[in-house]
């Protein structure tokens, strides 16, 4: 009896002692998602080939205002293939954080950010960065160090990019080292005579 009475005891206290929160907090305000998903893989595919990865340790989606939230974000973006041939990668990409505009297709990225370019050789690092789809602007408002293969690297503060255009710019501090291809072709073919 004593036995007993002692089990329910500690029963009541573990049962009182344990509390679940409920309340879970977003970033879209209290509104709870509409659908959480774990370890969450998407591809679109078109003429049987991939033409976008996307990759989350967890998504949370809001139907009202078209928001889909993903943690630990990777992409992959590929370039158009014919059915059956290999498509080439053409952008890749890393965020701790991101959100989606689902109507927009407009994306903000947070938590160290990490691009690469394949078809141009660059990659762009930051902390947080934006893309307006319809506009096609890139924009980083903080620290921002671009690398291309050619040997060219910047750091600046305030990127921006308008990707018709392709045209970029930073808005405050820069610095680094461009290399222009025509030196760059100068000095290989310089290096190839003396290989002679």
């Amino acid at each position: 009896m004593i036995r007993r009475l002692f089990f329910r005891l500690a029963a009541a206290l573990l049962v009182t002692g344990c509390s679940f929160d409920y309340n879970l907090e977003t970033s879209e305000g209290d509104k709870e998602p509409d659908l959480v998903m774990k370890d969450v893989e998407y591809v679109r595919i078109s003429n049987a080939n991939p033409v976008i990865r996307l990759q989350a340790k967890e998504a949370r989606r809001y139907e009202e205002t078209h928001v889909m939230e993903l943690d630990q974000f990777t992409f992959e973006q590929y370039a158009g293939a014919p059915a059956g041939a290999e498509p080439r990668l053409n952008l890749y990409g890393t965020a701790g954080t991101a959100s989606i505009q689902t109507d927009t297709g407009n994306l903000s990225m947070d938590g160290g950010v990490s691009i690469g370019v394949t078809s141009e050789s660059l990659s762009i690092l930051t902390q947080s960065l934006t893309w307006q789809d319809k506009e096609r602007l890139l924009a980083a408002p903080g620290d921002v160090d671009i690398t291309r293969g050619d040997g060219t690297k910047l750091f600046g503060s305030g990127f921006s990019a308008d990707i018709r255009r392709r045209s970029w710019q930073f808005e405050r501090a820069v610095a680094g080292d461009i290399v222009e291809e025509s030196l760059q072709s100068a000095e290989h073919e310089e290096a190839e005579q003396q290989e002679r």
